[in-house]
């Protein structure tokens, strides 16, 4: 189903603004690097806090309710400007092995993100700082692997 999508995607590329101007592109992925950033930057506030790296005098539930609508809003922002994106050339998007890697991390990210990461930031007692170290070491991690993976997308070309 994917192929058929990007398959009608890629004949009606002449019609989509992102291909018809030269402009739209870089715009629309500035907003997305802008998104992405304030995402993964605030994520990274969230995570370093539940490793006791920064923020240690702020209570861990009180910072995550504050970061929380940041967080929404970058996610909102990723998922405006990234399937725009992806129509700009969706063939060689879905051949490039970084793109997907990124999205499948940027799904185990997101999901370990809202599971595991909101779940020990919630409780005020929560699990022990090891385990809160482990999460927060994990959910670094599961971010830097689609920061890669996303600056690879520019290092992969598909020839027809």
């Amino acid at each position: 189903m994917i192929v058929e999508v990007a398959q009608a995607a890629k004949d009606s590329l002449s019609l989509n603004p992102i291909n018809r101007w030269v402009w739209v592109f870089p715009v629309v992925e500035s907003i997305h690097i802008c998104g992405f950033t304030l995402l993964v930057g605030t994520v990274a506030v969230l995570d370093l806090r539940l490793a006791d790296l920064a923020l240690t005098r702020q209570s861990i539930p009180r910072l995550q309710s504050s970061l929380a609508p940041w967080i929404y809003l970058g996610i909102a922002v990723q998922f405006v400007t990234g399937p725009y994106l992806f129509t700009a050339s969706p063939h060689d998007y879905i051949h490039n092995p970084s793109f997907r890697m990124k999205m499948v991390f940027l799904a185990a990210a997101l999901l370990f993100h809202f599971t595991a990461v909101r779940g020990a930031a919630r409780q005020s007692r929560g699990p022990t700082v090891f385990w809160r170290r482990l999460i927060a070491l994990v959910s670094l991690g599961l971010w830097a692997c689609v920061i890669i993976n996303g600056l690879g997308i520019g290092f992969w070309s598909v020839n027809d």
